[in-house]
């Protein structure tokens, strides 16, 4: 009797042991990550940035963003080296950070990239219209931009020229290129953007051109759909440069 109470007590010191171990599997899975004070001020200030909350030009003070984030100086200072590698704000000698403003070469150069990825972005798509519902997601998006164009509703159509864009990255099933358009787009700036937009006009054609891309992606037509992409991106990089 004495064996047996022995190994009982053994077996049950055992299942104890291996729910303890699943309890704090299951708890180390379902934890979320922490975010830093740093990649806070990173996103707040990028996002701020990409809406046109911080204009090119301008300088952000410090005392205002650590107010206006939450955070202290020092995760603030690193995230200003974050920004200034990713080339949205520049550190100035006696003058502190200031948000990056693109000369009309660097915007030339900025679209000559675009074209190139985005035209790529849009033959890969092309090959893939068939996965899932990319079909359906591409149909949706383009008819929200359609919708905003006729309304001249140029807020909403700056929101679905965003979806469009990266629906057409997601379809293309390619990671890489979504890290380098995220980084190229977000210096063109919402504010530049705005004015590219500025007329009724400007915002049909720009709409007029997204049909030509989705009928090429639509029809599976991987050539016909890069060759569209990339004239779309090339005529909004010639009026952009157009502008005063």
């Amino acid at each position: 009797l004495d064996a047996i109470a022995c190994e009982y007590s053994r077996a049950m010191r055992g299942i104890r042991m291996t729910e303890n171990t699943m309890a704090t599997a299951a708890k180390t899975a379902n934890k979320v990550p922490k975010v830093t004070a740093v990649e806070k001020a990173v996103r707040a200030i990028r996002e701020g940035i990409r809406e046109g909350a911080y204009a090119p030009g301008q300088r952000l003070i410090e005392a205002d963003l650590t107010e206006a984030v939450g955070i202290s100086r020092g995760p603030l200072r690193e995230a200003m080296w974050r920004l200034a590698g990713e080339g949205l704000v520049r550190i100035e000698p006696n003058r502190g950070v200031v948000v990056r403003k693109l000369t009309r070469d660097e915007t030339r150069h900025l679209y000559q990239l675009r074209e190139v990825l985005e035209g790529l972005a849009a033959r890969l798509a092309a090959e893939r219209v068939g996965i899932g519902n990319n079909r359906e997601r591409s149909q949706k998006v383009a008819k929200l931009g359609e919708k905003c164009a006729r309304g001249n509703d140029l807020t909403g159509y700056i929101e679905a020229n965003e979806a469009f864009h990266n629906q057409i990255v997601a379809m293309s099933g390619n990671e890489m290129l979504s890290t380098l358009l995220n980084q190229l787009r977000v210096p063109l700036f919402r504010l530049q953007f705005k004015r590219l937009m500025s007329s009724r006009e400007a915002m049909k054609d720009s709409a007029v051109q997204h049909d030509a891309v989705v009928e090429a992606i639509l029809g599976g037509q991987g050539p016909q759909a890069e060759r569209a992409m990339r004239r779309h991106i090339a005529e909004s990089g010639q009026r952009l440069a157009e502008l005063p």
